[in-house]
């Protein structure tokens, strides 16, 4: 037997309750009736202490409704051996479509089993189709499926590079990997920019070895272009305001951040407006992007704020603050630093015009690494990784709780307590 939440166990201290109630409760004198008190003689009191519990059976059902409440808070569960699989395949779901995966289903004999790559490695379903899912994480996986009850592993992935998250695990399995990649080259439409009465679709083409953007102008008024612009974001080139309050000791970083801002404007196509404040009564709008580039408290405002703050450790010209909105200038701008340190580059990146479209761009990433770089790290003195499985008894004690808790009900109004 094991325990889900074993730290619930505590609440079995509660045993010591009823307990103490008993011992506490003072038990009734009993009363001789006597026909006459003549012959009864005055003598002096004796005075005797006694610990004893009285109302054992009420006290046990009580003790046995608080043990029962701390079991089912705890939620025990039954252990049962289940004999291993000799040997289990994981099969990526992008990969339903493959002869290799096709082949292999049809060979596969009753002692093998075959599962999805997923969380929870659910059992393969020849039914369901091959539709577009998310890369999964391999790593976070690989630790999963230690927990299999098989005595060996084997992956068919596309090792694909964005499936790749966080810090490489070391596992006890020994685990094998198989690339069954086709190395295919996919274009697939990841959004759309309306600019005026032309609209510029953006597709994704991605093979094994790279990742890059394709744009193509169309006219609004041609057709066939809600169906393919029906699941992707479509965005509308509004002027992005910036406004700039500076004191007069960061005349140079004012003049350098404008030239670079209308030329991030110009490369990408988007219209810029600045506007430039030294009013020490400047109240910035909620939406616009502000640039603060003074010593002063920096005001309250909603859009993205660029303050200057001077950083001897940064590792770059621009670099994220204490919340989402909030970067810092770390640095005075020059015009050797400007152009050394890809300034422009960073004021794209801190802009993010099109995260929509990014996001809906990574999920058809289809560049793979090798699959010795995509294994875990294998050791062989890992304590290895129990499978929490078991039948679980917890509907048995909330039965139980019901008939204690009516039968404690029932005997404490009989004896009157």
């Amino acid at each position: 037997m094991f325990f889900v939440n074993p730290s619930f166990l505590w609440a079995l201290i509660g045993l010591a309750v009823p307990v103490a109630i008993h011992l506490w409760s003072k038990k009734e004198g009993k009363t001789i009736k006597v026909g006459s008190i003549k012959f009864l003689q005055e003598s002096d009191s004796q005075k005797s202490r006694s610990i004893k519990l009285n109302e054992l059976w009420l006290l046990l059902l009580r003790m046995l409704i608080i043990t029962i409440v701390g079991l089912i808070l705890a939620e025990p569960h039954l252990n049962y051996k289940a004999e291993n699989s000799p040997i289990t395949y994981l099969v990526e779901s992008s990969l339903l479509s493959s002869l290799e995966v096709k082949s292999l289903t049809d060979s596969l004999n009753n002692t093998a089993e075959l599962r999805f790559l997923q969380s929870g490695f659910p059992e393969y379903q020849p039914e369901i189709e091959n539709n577009f899912s998310e890369t999964p994480s391999y790593w976070q996986l690989a630790v999963e499926m230690q927990t299999l009850k098989t005595d060996s592993i084997v992956v068919f992935t596309n090792a694909f590079l964005s499936g790749i998250k966080g810090k490489r695990p070391e596992i006890s399995k020994n685990i094998n990997w198989i690339n069954l990649n086709p190395g295919e080259t996919e274009k697939n439409r990841v959004g759309a920019i309306k600019k005026g009465d032309s609209l510029e679709l953006i597709s994704a083409i991605s093979d094994a070895e790279s990742f890059r953007f394709q744009k193509e102008k169309q006219h609004t008024s041609s057709g066939n272009q809600e169906s393919e612009l029906k699941n992707v974001p479509v965005l509308e080139v509004d002027p992005l305001q910036i406004t700039i309050y500076s004191d007069e000791e960061f005349q140079a970083e004012r003049r350098y951040l404008e030239a670079s801002f209308l030329a991030v404007g110009k490369y990408l196509e988007q219209p810029i407006e600045i506007r430039s404040f030294e009013e020490d009564n400047f109240k910035p709008d909620s939406d616009e992007f502000l640039v603060w580039l003074s010593e002063k408290p920096v005001p309250k405002t909603e859009g993205k704020i660029l303050n200057f703050r001077r950083g001897t450790l940064a590792n770059s010209l621009i670099e994220t603050g204490n919340s989402k909105n909030e970067y810092y200038l770390t640095n005075e701008l020059n015009s050797e630093n400007v152009v050394e340190e890809h300034l422009g580059e960073q004021l794209i990146q801190m802009l993010d015009l099109y995260s929509e479209i990014e996001n809906v761009a990574n999920k058809y990433d289809r560049r793979i690494m090798n699959v010795g770089i995509l294994k875990p790290n294998f050791e062989t003195g890992l304590a290895p990784i129990k499978n929490k499985e078991g039948r679980d008894i917890v509907k048995y004690l909330w039965i139980l709780l019901i008939i204690f808790i009516l039968s404690e009900r029932i005997l404490a109004r009989v004896r009157k307590q």
